[in-house]
Protein backbone atom coordinates (compact mmCIF):
# COMPACT_ATOMS: atom_id res chain seq x y z
CA UNK A 1 0.00 0.00 0.00
CA UNK A 2 1.33 3.17 -0.83
CA UNK A 3 -0.87 5.32 1.31
CA UNK A 4 -3.57 5.75 3.87
CA UNK A 5 -6.89 4.32 2.87
CA UNK A 6 -9.07 7.01 1.73
CA UNK A 7 -12.50 7.04 3.91
CA UNK A 8 -15.27 5.93 2.05
CA UNK A 9 -17.20 8.81 0.75
CA UNK A 10 -20.70 8.09 2.59
CA UNK A 11 -18.78 9.20 5.58
CA UNK A 12 -17.07 11.52 4.43
CA UNK A 13 -20.64 13.09 3.45
CA UNK A 14 -22.00 12.29 6.41
CA UNK A 15 -19.05 14.47 8.47
CA UNK A 16 -19.91 17.20 6.06
CA UNK A 17 -23.47 17.16 6.86
CA UNK A 18 -22.96 16.77 10.71
CA UNK A 19 -20.49 20.19 10.62
CA UNK A 20 -23.17 22.11 8.80
CA UNK A 21 -25.68 21.19 11.04
CA UNK A 22 -23.54 22.44 14.08
CA UNK A 23 -22.93 25.42 12.39
CA UNK A 24 -26.58 25.83 11.37
CA UNK A 25 -27.93 24.96 14.97
CA UNK A 26 -25.00 27.52 16.24
CA UNK A 27 -26.53 30.47 13.77
CA UNK A 28 -29.68 29.93 15.07
CA UNK A 29 -28.98 30.08 18.64
CA UNK A 30 -26.36 33.30 18.13
CA UNK A 31 -29.31 35.29 16.18
CA UNK A 32 -31.62 35.93 18.33
CA UNK A 33 -28.92 37.56 21.10
CA UNK A 34 -27.74 39.56 17.92
CA UNK A 35 -31.12 40.84 17.21
CA UNK A 36 -31.54 41.59 20.50
CA UNK A 37 -28.32 43.58 21.10
CA UNK A 38 -29.76 45.67 18.36
CA UNK A 39 -33.40 46.34 19.76
CA UNK A 40 -34.34 49.14 21.96
CA UNK A 41 -36.44 46.92 24.12
CA UNK A 42 -37.74 49.43 26.67
CA UNK A 43 -38.57 51.68 23.41
CA UNK A 44 -40.69 48.56 22.26
CA UNK A 45 -42.57 47.80 25.32
CA UNK A 46 -43.47 51.60 25.42
CA UNK A 47 -44.92 51.15 21.95
CA UNK A 48 -47.06 48.53 22.59
CA UNK A 49 -48.56 49.74 26.16
CA UNK A 50 -49.39 52.92 23.84
CA UNK A 51 -50.76 50.62 20.84
CA UNK A 52 -53.15 48.96 23.31
CA UNK A 53 -54.21 52.11 25.13
CA UNK A 54 -55.25 53.50 22.17
CA UNK A 55 -57.17 49.75 20.85
CA UNK A 56 -59.41 50.25 24.15
CA UNK A 57 -59.99 53.68 22.96
CA UNK A 58 -60.59 52.73 19.57
CA UNK A 59 -62.78 49.62 20.68
CA UNK A 60 -64.95 51.79 23.37
CA UNK A 61 -65.66 54.44 20.62
CA UNK A 62 -67.16 51.20 18.36
CA UNK A 63 -64.16 50.72 15.80
CA UNK A 64 -63.73 47.01 16.34
CA UNK A 65 -61.26 46.71 13.54
CA UNK A 66 -58.99 49.35 13.99
CA UNK A 67 -59.08 47.71 18.04
CA UNK A 68 -58.35 44.88 16.51
CA UNK A 69 -55.30 45.54 14.28
CA UNK A 70 -53.75 48.18 16.68
CA UNK A 71 -53.67 45.05 19.57
CA UNK A 72 -52.20 42.72 16.77
CA UNK A 73 -49.35 45.28 16.23
CA UNK A 74 -48.65 46.09 19.87
CA UNK A 75 -47.61 42.15 20.00
CA UNK A 76 -46.52 41.24 16.34
CA UNK A 77 -44.98 44.47 15.51
CA UNK A 78 -42.99 45.23 19.04
CA UNK A 79 -43.73 43.04 22.07
CA UNK A 80 -42.36 39.69 19.61
CA UNK A 81 -38.84 42.24 19.09
CA UNK A 82 -38.63 42.19 23.00
CA UNK A 83 -39.20 38.62 23.24
CA UNK A 84 -35.97 37.59 22.58
CA UNK A 85 -34.20 39.62 25.33
CA UNK A 86 -36.97 38.21 28.04
CA UNK A 87 -36.92 34.74 27.01
CA UNK A 88 -33.35 34.51 28.56
CA UNK A 89 -34.45 36.67 31.68
CA UNK A 90 -37.84 35.87 32.27
CA UNK A 91 -39.68 32.97 30.10
CA UNK A 92 -42.61 32.98 32.19
CA UNK A 93 -44.06 36.74 31.58
CA UNK A 94 -42.88 36.35 28.07
CA UNK A 95 -45.68 33.07 28.06
CA UNK A 96 -48.30 34.95 30.19
CA UNK A 97 -47.70 38.12 28.29
CA UNK A 98 -48.35 36.37 24.72
CA UNK A 99 -51.73 34.34 26.35
CA UNK A 100 -52.90 38.00 27.14
CA UNK A 101 -52.38 39.52 24.49
CA UNK A 102 -53.88 36.28 22.40
CA UNK A 103 -57.49 36.81 25.14
CA UNK A 104 -57.50 40.50 24.17
CA UNK A 105 -57.14 40.44 20.80
CA UNK A 106 -60.32 37.05 20.88
CA UNK A 107 -61.78 39.24 22.93
CA UNK A 108 -62.40 41.97 20.57
CA UNK A 109 -63.12 39.86 17.93
CA UNK A 110 -66.16 38.21 20.21
CA UNK A 111 -67.30 41.55 21.31
CA UNK A 112 -66.67 40.67 25.01
CA UNK A 113 -67.63 44.01 27.40
CA UNK A 114 -65.08 46.36 27.54
CA UNK A 115 -65.04 45.92 31.42
CA UNK A 116 -63.14 42.20 30.41
CA UNK A 117 -61.07 43.94 27.60
CA UNK A 118 -59.62 46.82 30.37
CA UNK A 119 -59.67 44.13 32.79
CA UNK A 120 -56.73 42.26 30.09
CA UNK A 121 -54.95 45.19 29.09
CA UNK A 122 -54.28 45.95 33.06
CA UNK A 123 -52.75 42.86 33.66
CA UNK A 124 -50.86 43.21 30.25
CA UNK A 125 -49.35 46.85 31.35
CA UNK A 126 -48.58 45.04 34.37
CA UNK A 127 -46.51 42.76 33.08
CA UNK A 128 -45.09 44.71 30.32
CA UNK A 129 -43.76 47.58 32.85
CA UNK A 130 -42.15 44.61 35.12
CA UNK A 131 -40.96 43.36 31.90
CA UNK A 132 -39.21 46.89 31.36
CA UNK A 133 -37.93 46.87 34.66
CA UNK A 134 -35.91 43.34 34.42
CA UNK A 135 -34.09 44.69 31.23
CA UNK A 136 -33.65 48.16 32.86
CA UNK A 137 -33.84 48.12 36.24
CA UNK A 138 -34.70 50.82 38.75
CA UNK A 139 -31.82 52.90 39.08
CA UNK A 140 -30.93 54.43 42.25
CA UNK A 141 -33.07 57.72 41.74
CA UNK A 142 -36.54 56.03 41.62
CA UNK A 143 -35.92 54.37 45.00
CA UNK A 144 -34.56 57.62 46.44
CA UNK A 145 -37.72 59.36 45.19
CA UNK A 146 -39.84 56.89 46.54
CA UNK A 147 -38.82 57.40 49.77
CA UNK A 148 -38.10 60.98 49.63
CA UNK A 149 -41.79 61.70 48.54
CA UNK A 150 -43.09 59.45 51.20
CA UNK A 151 -41.30 60.79 53.84
CA UNK A 152 -42.01 64.39 52.72
CA UNK A 153 -45.84 63.69 52.59
CA UNK A 154 -46.19 62.09 55.62
CA UNK A 155 -43.93 64.52 57.41
CA UNK A 156 -45.79 67.16 55.97
CA UNK A 157 -49.21 66.63 56.91
CA UNK A 158 -47.56 65.15 60.65
CA UNK A 159 -46.42 68.67 60.93
CA UNK A 160 -49.54 70.36 60.99
CA UNK A 161 -51.03 67.78 63.40
CA UNK A 162 -47.99 68.75 65.63
CA UNK A 163 -48.71 72.23 65.50
CA UNK A 164 -52.30 71.71 65.65
CA UNK A 165 -51.95 69.82 69.35
CA UNK A 166 -49.38 72.20 70.37
CA UNK A 167 -51.81 75.18 69.06
CA UNK A 168 -54.91 73.43 71.37
CA UNK A 169 -52.85 72.56 74.53
CA UNK A 170 -51.12 76.34 74.03
CA UNK A 171 -55.10 77.38 74.32
CA UNK A 172 -56.06 74.73 77.13
CA UNK A 173 -53.18 76.12 79.47
CA UNK A 174 -53.87 80.22 78.55
CA UNK A 175 -57.55 79.66 79.83
CA UNK A 176 -56.46 77.07 82.42
CA UNK A 177 -58.54 74.64 81.17
CA UNK A 178 -55.88 71.62 81.54
CA UNK A 179 -57.61 69.43 83.00
CA UNK A 180 -59.50 68.74 79.32
CA UNK A 181 -56.23 67.75 78.20
CA UNK A 182 -56.90 64.17 77.75
CA UNK A 183 -59.94 65.16 75.53
CA UNK A 184 -57.23 66.48 73.33
CA UNK A 185 -55.27 62.48 73.27
CA UNK A 186 -58.49 60.73 72.67
CA UNK A 187 -59.14 62.66 69.94
CA UNK A 188 -55.63 62.36 67.99
CA UNK A 189 -56.31 58.72 69.00
CA UNK A 190 -59.65 58.36 67.25
CA UNK A 191 -58.44 60.44 64.45
CA UNK A 192 -55.02 58.34 63.97
CA UNK A 193 -57.64 55.22 63.84
CA UNK A 194 -59.96 56.75 61.63
CA UNK A 195 -57.20 57.49 59.17
CA UNK A 196 -55.75 53.80 58.84
CA UNK A 197 -59.26 53.02 58.25
CA UNK A 198 -60.20 55.02 55.98
CA UNK A 199 -56.67 54.20 53.80
CA UNK A 200 -57.88 50.08 54.43
CA UNK A 201 -61.11 51.22 53.15
CA UNK A 202 -59.74 53.08 50.29
CA UNK A 203 -57.81 50.51 49.60
CA UNK A 204 -60.37 47.53 49.44
CA UNK A 205 -62.64 50.29 47.30
CA UNK A 206 -60.28 50.17 44.80
CA UNK A 207 -59.54 46.91 44.42
CA UNK A 208 -63.57 45.59 44.26
CA UNK A 209 -64.47 48.70 42.28
CA UNK A 210 -66.21 48.42 38.34
CA UNK A 211 -63.58 50.61 37.00
CA UNK A 212 -60.50 50.04 35.13
CA UNK A 213 -57.30 49.84 37.48
CA UNK A 214 -56.24 52.87 35.34
CA UNK A 215 -58.93 55.05 35.17
CA UNK A 216 -59.71 54.69 39.46
CA UNK A 217 -55.13 55.55 39.38
CA UNK A 218 -56.23 58.49 36.82
CA UNK A 219 -58.75 60.38 39.13
CA UNK A 220 -56.63 59.45 42.19
CA UNK A 221 -53.78 61.20 40.97
CA UNK A 222 -56.54 64.24 39.68
CA UNK A 223 -57.52 64.45 43.47
CA UNK A 224 -54.40 64.34 44.32
CA UNK A 225 -53.34 67.23 41.81
CA UNK A 226 -55.78 69.14 43.63
CA UNK A 227 -54.60 68.93 46.96
CA UNK A 228 -51.11 69.56 46.27
CA UNK A 229 -52.09 72.27 43.97
CA UNK A 230 -54.15 73.58 47.22
CA UNK A 231 -51.36 73.06 49.49
CA UNK A 232 -49.12 74.77 47.77
CA UNK A 233 -50.47 78.40 48.11
CA UNK A 234 -52.55 78.20 51.18
CA UNK A 235 -48.38 77.04 52.59
CA UNK A 236 -47.93 80.78 51.11
CA UNK A 237 -50.85 82.58 52.27
CA UNK A 238 -49.38 82.85 56.07
CA UNK A 239 -52.73 85.14 57.02
CA UNK A 240 -54.50 82.09 55.93
CA UNK A 241 -52.71 79.56 58.10
CA UNK A 242 -53.49 82.13 61.06
CA UNK A 243 -57.27 82.38 60.24
CA UNK A 244 -57.31 78.32 60.14
CA UNK A 245 -55.94 78.63 63.68
CA UNK A 246 -58.30 81.29 64.82
CA UNK A 247 -61.39 78.82 63.16
CA UNK A 248 -60.19 76.34 65.23
CA UNK A 249 -59.48 78.36 68.42
CA UNK A 250 -63.04 79.52 68.03
CA UNK A 251 -64.93 75.78 67.93
CA UNK A 252 -62.40 74.93 71.17
CA UNK A 253 -63.21 77.68 72.88
CA UNK A 254 -67.00 76.40 72.55
CA UNK A 255 -65.47 73.29 73.61
CA UNK A 256 -64.62 74.45 76.39
CA UNK A 257 -67.26 76.66 77.72
CA UNK A 258 -69.00 72.83 77.71
CA UNK A 259 -66.57 71.80 80.18
CA UNK A 260 -66.62 68.38 78.25
CA UNK A 261 -63.63 65.92 77.45
CA UNK A 262 -65.78 64.53 75.02
CA UNK A 263 -66.49 68.05 73.40
CA UNK A 264 -62.95 68.82 73.38
CA UNK A 265 -61.81 65.19 71.74
CA UNK A 266 -64.30 66.27 68.85
CA UNK A 267 -62.69 69.52 68.07
CA UNK A 268 -58.81 67.72 68.24
CA UNK A 269 -60.43 64.87 66.12
CA UNK A 270 -62.09 67.20 63.63
CA UNK A 271 -58.53 68.96 63.42
CA UNK A 272 -56.22 65.96 63.27
CA UNK A 273 -58.79 63.56 60.92
CA UNK A 274 -58.66 66.43 57.93
CA UNK A 275 -54.88 65.88 57.73
CA UNK A 276 -55.13 62.32 57.75
CA UNK A 277 -57.85 62.38 55.19
CA UNK A 278 -55.83 64.40 52.80
CA UNK A 279 -52.78 61.74 53.67
CA UNK A 280 -54.63 58.92 52.65
CA UNK A 281 -55.63 60.22 49.09
CA UNK A 282 -51.77 61.19 48.54
CA UNK A 283 -50.95 58.29 49.58
CA UNK A 284 -53.40 56.36 47.69
CA UNK A 285 -51.75 58.23 44.35
CA UNK A 286 -47.76 57.51 45.34
CA UNK A 287 -48.74 53.73 46.07
CA UNK A 288 -50.17 53.43 42.85
CA UNK A 289 -47.47 54.59 40.96
CA UNK A 290 -44.35 53.23 43.29
CA UNK A 291 -44.22 49.35 42.17
CA UNK A 292 -41.27 47.69 42.25
CA UNK A 293 -39.70 50.50 44.76
CA UNK A 294 -42.43 49.96 46.85
CA UNK A 295 -40.30 49.30 49.78
CA UNK A 296 -38.66 52.27 49.71
CA UNK A 297 -41.74 54.25 50.01
CA UNK A 298 -42.39 52.32 53.56
CA UNK A 299 -39.03 53.08 54.17
CA UNK A 300 -39.52 56.83 54.19
CA UNK A 301 -42.75 56.40 55.88
CA UNK A 302 -40.96 55.01 58.78
CA UNK A 303 -38.62 57.64 58.79
CA UNK A 304 -40.87 60.26 58.60
CA UNK A 305 -42.44 58.61 61.60
CA UNK A 306 -39.63 58.92 63.92
CA UNK A 307 -38.65 62.55 62.51
CA UNK A 308 -42.16 63.96 63.57
CA UNK A 309 -41.92 61.76 66.79
CA UNK A 310 -38.80 64.14 67.59
CA UNK A 311 -40.21 67.31 66.45
CA UNK A 312 -43.56 66.69 68.57
CA UNK A 313 -41.16 65.65 71.51
CA UNK A 314 -39.31 68.91 70.94
CA UNK A 315 -42.60 71.21 69.96
CA UNK A 316 -44.96 69.67 73.03
CA UNK A 317 -42.74 68.61 75.14
CA UNK A 318 -40.08 70.85 75.57
CA UNK A 319 -41.78 73.83 74.45
CA UNK A 320 -39.28 74.35 71.54
CA UNK A 321 -39.63 76.80 69.40
CA UNK A 322 -38.20 75.44 65.60
CA UNK A 323 -37.20 76.81 62.23
CA UNK A 324 -40.42 75.91 60.20
CA UNK A 325 -40.67 78.56 58.40
CA UNK A 326 -37.64 77.17 56.73
CA UNK A 327 -39.27 73.64 56.59
CA UNK A 328 -42.41 75.61 54.74
CA UNK A 329 -40.50 77.56 52.22
CA UNK A 330 -39.17 74.39 51.32
CA UNK A 331 -42.61 72.37 51.32
CA UNK A 332 -43.95 74.59 48.61
CA UNK A 333 -41.53 73.51 46.29
CA UNK A 334 -41.77 69.66 46.84
CA UNK A 335 -45.21 70.24 47.16
CA UNK A 336 -45.20 72.06 43.65
CA UNK A 337 -42.81 69.31 42.45
CA UNK A 338 -45.38 66.41 43.41
CA UNK A 339 -48.44 67.96 41.66
CA UNK A 340 -46.31 68.03 38.71
CA UNK A 341 -45.47 64.22 38.96
CA UNK A 342 -49.15 63.15 39.58
CA UNK A 343 -50.40 65.41 37.33
CA UNK A 344 -48.10 63.32 34.07
CA UNK A 345 -49.20 59.95 35.69
CA UNK A 346 -52.80 61.33 36.04
CA UNK A 347 -52.96 61.94 32.57
CA UNK A 348 -50.92 58.49 31.57
CA UNK A 349 -53.27 56.29 33.27
CA UNK A 350 -56.05 58.10 31.59
CA UNK A 351 -54.23 57.31 28.25
CA UNK A 352 -54.23 53.70 29.51
CA UNK A 353 -57.97 53.53 29.92
CA UNK A 354 -58.44 54.40 26.52
CA UNK A 355 -59.82 57.48 27.69
CA UNK A 356 -57.29 60.43 26.07
CA UNK A 357 -55.73 59.91 23.09
CA UNK A 358 -51.96 59.06 22.95
CA UNK A 359 -49.37 61.05 20.63
CA UNK A 360 -46.45 59.29 20.59
CA UNK A 361 -42.88 61.81 21.94
CA UNK A 362 -40.54 58.87 21.71
CA UNK A 363 -37.26 59.17 20.33
CA UNK A 364 -38.19 62.88 20.50
CA UNK A 365 -38.41 62.64 24.19
CA UNK A 366 -35.79 60.63 26.40
CA UNK A 367 -37.75 57.24 28.07
CA UNK A 368 -37.12 56.64 31.64
CA UNK A 369 -36.81 53.21 33.36
CA UNK A 370 -40.35 52.61 34.45
CA UNK A 371 -39.94 53.23 38.23
CA UNK A 372 -38.67 56.90 37.53
CA UNK A 373 -40.88 57.81 34.96
CA UNK A 374 -43.42 57.03 37.51
CA UNK A 375 -42.03 59.35 40.28
CA UNK A 376 -41.64 61.87 38.04
CA UNK A 377 -44.49 61.63 36.08
CA UNK A 378 -42.41 61.88 32.73
CA UNK A 379 -43.49 59.78 30.14
CA UNK A 380 -43.05 60.60 26.19
CA UNK A 381 -46.23 61.65 24.94
CA UNK A 382 -47.53 65.06 23.91
CA UNK A 383 -50.30 64.73 26.22
CA UNK A 384 -48.35 64.26 29.37
CA UNK A 385 -46.08 66.48 28.25
CA UNK A 386 -48.56 69.60 27.63
CA UNK A 387 -50.22 68.85 31.09
CA UNK A 388 -47.23 69.11 32.88
CA UNK A 389 -46.01 72.00 31.41
CA UNK A 390 -49.10 73.85 31.36
CA UNK A 391 -49.20 72.77 35.70
CA UNK A 392 -45.94 74.37 35.78
CA UNK A 393 -46.90 77.59 33.75
CA UNK A 394 -50.07 77.66 36.18
CA UNK A 395 -47.82 77.44 39.54
CA UNK A 396 -45.47 80.03 37.70
CA UNK A 397 -48.59 82.77 37.26
CA UNK A 398 -49.52 82.05 40.74
CA UNK A 399 -45.61 82.41 42.33
CA UNK A 400 -45.27 86.10 40.42
CA UNK A 401 -49.10 87.28 41.20
CA UNK A 402 -48.32 85.99 45.43
CA UNK A 403 -44.64 88.27 44.82
CA UNK A 404 -46.35 90.97 43.16
CA UNK A 405 -49.70 91.56 45.85
CA UNK A 406 -46.98 90.56 48.67
CA UNK A 407 -44.48 93.71 47.84
CA UNK A 408 -47.79 95.80 46.90
CA UNK A 409 -49.39 94.90 50.86
CA UNK A 410 -45.77 95.90 51.82
CA UNK A 411 -45.71 99.35 50.27
CA UNK A 412 -49.57 99.88 51.42
CA UNK A 413 -48.33 99.02 55.29
CA UNK A 414 -45.20 101.29 54.74
CA UNK A 415 -47.15 104.20 53.42
CA UNK A 416 -49.62 104.03 56.29
CA UNK A 417 -46.39 104.13 58.69
CA UNK A 418 -45.03 106.81 57.09
CA UNK A 419 -48.51 108.87 56.95
CA UNK A 420 -49.23 108.00 61.03
CA UNK A 421 -45.48 108.63 62.14
CA UNK A 422 -45.91 111.79 63.81
CA UNK A 423 -44.49 115.54 62.34
CA UNK A 424 -42.00 117.76 63.84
Amino acid sequence: MKGAVAAPAPRRRLGQLLALATIAALWAALTPFAHAQKVDVASELHVAHDLVASSLRAYREGHVDQAFQLSRSAYLDHFEYAEPTLRVLDPDLILDTEFLFANLRNGMRAGVPMSELEATASRIYGNLTRAETVVSGTGALAPTLAAGSSFFILFREGLEVVLLLGSILAYLRSTRNSRLAPGVWYGLAAALAATVLTYVAASSVLRVAPASRELLSGITSVVAVGILFYLSFWMLQQSDRRRHMEYMRARLGQAVQRGSLLAVGGAAFASVYREGFETVLLYQALVGVSGPVMGFLWLGLGAAVVALGLVAFAILRLQRRLPLQIFFRIAVTVTALLAVAFAGNAVRALQGAGWLPITNLLGTLPRLNPSLAALTGFHPTLETVLAQAGLITVYAAGMVAFLLRRASLRRRSAGTAAGDAPTS
